[in-house]
């Protein structure tokens, strides 16, 4: 795993946790600025799936085992775009708040993946 990725989309993650949730205490709904950045966030994470598959075929192999490395890795894929979409369905205020949570599970989940591929 790409160190400066991983903590860039760490903080990345959590700033854009933060900037939803102002969104949601000002009771705006979801803009293109708030999916702008998720899409932006998605694409670091498509370079960090990127990145962990030709480490892999290379030969390189998670320390805290490969299906949970796996699983953690298809699941940065799925939460943003799911997060998104339910966000911007919900026309309330409430739409930023589920943003915000997704952002944090991906700051969670590449927590998660740095410390199973190091041990």
């Amino acid at each position: 795993m790409v160190h400066a990725l991983a903590v860039s989309l760490i903080i990345g993650a959590l700033v854009l946790a933060g900037l939803a949730l102002a969104t949601a205490a000002l009771n705006r709904r979801v803009g293109v600025a708030l999916l702008g950045a998720a899409a932006l966030g998605e694409a670091g994470l498509l370079v960090q799936v990127v990145w962990a598959i030709v480490r892999l075929a290379g030969g390189a192999r998670p320390v805290g085992g490969m299906p949970i490395f796996i699983g953690y890795l298809a699941g940065s894929l799925v939460i943003l775009p799911v997060a998104a979409f339910w966000g911007l369905a919900e026309r309330t205020r409430w739409g930023p708040v589920v943003l915000a949570a997704g952002f944090l599970v991906i700051a969670v989940l590449v927590v998660r993946m740095q410390q199973v591929w190091h041990g």
